[in-house]
């Protein structure tokens, strides 16, 4: 059942120690959400996870396999897609353009074939069509020629969903991807994750500040402060923890 599991992982900047042996495991097809005050460790668990960052010990497992032998350009054929904190579109694409990027580890074109386009007809149409149907479940398609910059928030965080969607990840990473919406857009963006772990049988990991929509969504929630993990359990277990109430609010 467990798709991830993170073990003892340690990461320090100098004397400034991130993470402190760190360890929890999420289950395939789980929502889990990872929480805690700004500083706590959140997005560098994420590129521990990414590959962005080698940790200094500890092991991270994803499907059985060593996730840390492998290096960051690996990591979308494994499965593991994120979206990120700040958006990282390309304004100058349009936004079909965009989402075609998400499924570009799974193109078959070399250095070699590329050239003479030997069978990248038939690719980019398969392409192109995957993209079609990202958008299409996204409510995204009258976007689909429209350059990315310039859209609305909600819409370009749609955007990142699309463009991770199409790779079909295994585990999809969420970067407080309820930031900078409307109450409104919160909901349904949480309506719209569910709603998207369920029809393509995902595991989710989502880093957000959004403690009614975490709380709303999750199955499991990962407390950390100051690096170390100080709480996990359910939303309603998190909730009535003492350490939890003391990290956010203050406690003598």
């Amino acid at each position: 059942m467990t798709l991830l599991g993170v073990d003892d992982i340690t990461v320090r900047f100098g004397g400034v120690i991130a993470l402190d042996e760190l360890s929890f495991t999420i289950d395939r097809g789980e929502i889990c959400g990872l929480i805690g005050p700004n500083g706590a460790g959140k997005t560098t668990m994420f590129n521990v996870i990414s590959g962005v960052y080698t940790p200094n010990a500890g092991s991270v497992t994803f499907d059985g396999e060593n996730l840390l032998a492998h290096p960051p350009h690996h990591m979308c054929r494994l499965g593991v897609y994120r979206t990120f904190q700040n958006l990282a579109l390309w304004p100058g694409m349009t936004v079909i353009e965009n989402v075609m990027v998400g499924r570009h580890t799974a193109a078959k074109a070399n250095l070699l074939t590329a050239p003479l386009r030997i069978g990248l007809k038939r690719e980019e149409d398969e392409l192109e069509e995957r993209a079609w149907a990202a958008l299409d479940e996204l409510e995204l398609t009258a976007y689909a020629f429209h350059p990315a910059a310039g859209l609305p928030y909600g819409t370009m965080k749609r955007i990142e969903l699309a463009r991770a969607l199409i790779g079909e990840p295994k585990l999809l990473m969420l970067d407080e991807p309820a930031s900078g919406l409307t109450h409104s857009e919160v909901d349904e963006l949480a309506d719209l994750l569910r709603e998207l772990r369920d029809r393509h049988e995902l595991t989710l990991l989502l880093v957000e500040h959004h403690m009614a929509m975490v709380m709303a969504m999750s199955d499991k929630v990962v407390v950390l402060d100051f690096g170390q993990k100080i709480a996990e359990g359910t939303p309603a277990e998190v909730q009535r923890d003492d350490r939890v109430i003391s990290a956010y609010l203050g406690g003598s």
